[in-house]
């Protein structure tokens, strides 16, 4: 929505982490995250003697969530059958799955959008946070523009039509998972998304229903928006508030953009819709432009 006028914005989390999230997706696009990974001890230090484990094969893991179960077998039962060193865990809604991919070491999500509890896209952003190194592939047997448009600004491998092809299906899986396999590089990263306005970021969180707040910085500038359920509540910006404070921020050029958990109770200052408010600020924002021409 709106042009792009954004030169770059950089994206940081609250958490960090150390590598791409789902990086490497055929959009060319990427979302990455800032942070530190947990450290593994190599060796095992006990009664002043040193004992080295053996090697142990990788079993990737491919965690699959699909609330369809005609789907969700005919994957596993492909999986099991074509590629019989991985692992598979399914999950029938989004509460399960962010309940069974904690504290796993997860190299594949396949996730569908439209699920009884939520959003498939909502839950890879968070998913981007906490498996830094995973890769995804997106589902859906509704691919409306839009899902597609955010499934590729989250660095996504694939967004798949259904009733999925499975001999394809799976030569993508075994692609992936070699992309994983050779992924093992170390270090910190921030994500620069460029030709991305504060508008699209506004826009992606709407889409997926969050509940969060957004900080954008940008220059000597710092602006809030609110989310709840995917609609925007509250803003500021300096001494602007509300309504105006969007107008503002979607104003901004370049600059940071951190997200915040959503803590306590705040005073709601926009009773519009986020469609009808991002349109009017796009709005204003070209007449700014051309009266400044």
């Amino acid at each position: 929505m709106g042009k792009n006028y954004i030169t770059e914005f950089v994206l940081f989390c609250s958490i960090r982490v150390t590598k791409a999230a789902f990086c490497g997706g055929k959009s060319g696009k990427y979302v990455k995250v800032p942070g530190n990974m947990p450290l593994v001890a190599s060796s095992l230090l006990m009664s002043h003697k040193r004992f080295t484990t053996p090697m142990v094969p990788k079993h990737p893991i491919i965690f699959l969530l699909e609330d369809c179960p005609t789907t969700g077998l005919l994957i596993e039962r492909a999986v099991m059958h074509e590629m019989p060193n991985v692992r598979l865990l399914w999950a029938l809604s989004v509460e399960e799955a962010k309940a069974r991919a904690e504290g796993l070491l997860i190299d594949l999500f396949i996730v569908d959008i439209n699920l009884p509890d939520g959003n498939g896209l909502d839950f890879m952003w968070k998913m981007a946070v906490e498996h830094p190194s995973a890769r995804a592939i997106v589902m859906t047997s509704s691919p409306l523009p839009e899902h597609a448009a955010l499934t590729a600004a989250l660095g996504a491998l694939h967004f798949l039509e259904k009733p999925l092809h499975i001999p394809t299906f799976i030569d993508q899986l075994r692609s992936a998972l070699d992309l994983v396999s050779i992924d093992d590089g170390k270090g910190d990263f921030h994500a620069i998304l460029k030709n991305v306005t504060p508008s699209d970021i506004l826009q992606l969180k709407c889409l997926t229903n969050a509940t969060t707040v957004v900080e954008f910085v940008s220059e000597q500038h710092v602006g809030r928006v609110r989310f709840e359920d995917g609609e925007i509540v509250d803003a500021s910006a300096g001494a602007l508030q509300g309504v105006e404070a969007v107008y503002e921020i979607i104003g901004w050029k370049r600059g940071q953009v951190i997200e915040h958990p959503c803590v306590g109770f705040a005073r709601r200052t926009i009773e519009c819709s986020w469609e009808s408010l991002l349109m009017d600020a796009a709005q204003r924002l070209d007449e700014r432009r051309s009266a400044a021409a």
